[in-house]
């Protein structure tokens, strides 16, 4: 068995396979993507060669504009309101002592839970007439105060949002979570010793120690706001009158409803551009930190 790990061969034997299908599923679609977003092409027809018209047509695009601004309204609400949460949460189950692994576990559901289920549960509460939360809202304040909550311009991007945070808050929470169990006790009581509060703990040994965690968090954020498409294609499909396009949605549409291949495919760049910049300055900013106990 020793003289086998000690071999190369029997090291390339397993990455083989998985460098082989993250080319087949990531390198080549991107390539391809770059490839078509050269032509003019319907995919039947044959395709004709535009330069980077496609790409100085983005920037033309008003629905594309706001499809990016969608996304990063995506991105922000995850920065400012699930990432401090999730902190927030994963302190206060860190210090219970009952049924920790009840509360990790009931955090957790919703994440095991299809997107398109979500999606439909939450357009099922905010139906207008039979959703629950319309219903509430009539029993405790007048008719006038319930909303079309997903039919509305100015709440479905919310709605949306906080169906979206419901669903993924989970992963994080047992991820930072883990990571607030991890710190040694002897920090802590030493920090006890000292004097430290329990707002002063949080903010001067849990928080720091955490930060690579935090880190991470971060950058599944971003690249995952910036590529969002399920859960906004099932509640609204972008609308109320492109309110809540997004750039995956906007990309599907123009790529296979309007048969637009060479455009969907410059659309998809600039997903992938874009990503690849945000992960960069934040990895450049943030810079990842070595923690050590």
């Amino acid at each position: 068995m020793n003289k086998a790990l000690k071999n190369p061969i029997t090291y390339i034997a397993f990455i083989i396979p998985t460098l082989a299908l993250y080319a087949v599923f990531f390198v080549y679609p991107v390539i391809v993507s770059f490839y078509y977003g050269f032509f003019q092409w319907d995919g039947i027809t044959d395709k004709m060669f535009i330069g980077i018209d496609n790409f100085t047509r983005l920037w033309e695009d008003e629905v594309f504009r706001k499809a990016l601004v969608n996304n990063f309204y995506f991105m922000a609400f995850s920065l400012i309101v699930n990432i401090p949460l999730v902190f927030l949460i994963s302190i206060i189950i860190s210090k219970v002592r009952r049924m920790r692994d009840f509360y990790k576990s009931s955090v957790f559901v919703p994440v095991v839970i299809s997107t398109a289920t979500v999606a439909i549960l939450f357009g099922v509460l905010y139906n207008y007439d039979s959703g629950m939360i319309n219903q509430f809202i009539r029993l405790v304040a007048p008719e006038a105060w319930a909303r079309e909550w997903l039919s509305d311009p100015k709440l479905a991007m919310l709605s949306i949002l906080i169906a979206n945070a419901w669903q993924n808050i989970g992963f994080f929470i047992v991820l930072c979570l883990a990571a607030i169990l991890n710190i040694p006790k002897e920090i802590v009581e030493a920090s006890k010793i000292d004097g430290v509060n329990g707002w002063q703990e949080t903010w001067a040994i849990t928080l720091p120690l955490v930060r690579p965690v935090l880190f991470v968090m971060l950058l599944l954020t971003v690249s995952g706001t910036m590529k969002v498409l399920d859960i906004v294609q099932i509640m609204t499909n972008g609308g109320p009158f492109q309110s809540t396009e997004v750039m995956s949605t906007y990309m599907l549409k123009v790529g296979f409803r309007s048969m637009e291949l060479g455009y969907g495919s410059a659309i998809g760049v600039a997903m992938f551009m874009i990503i690849l910049v945000l992960t960069g300055l934040l990895q450049r900013i943030t810079k990842r930190e070595e923690v050590q106990y």
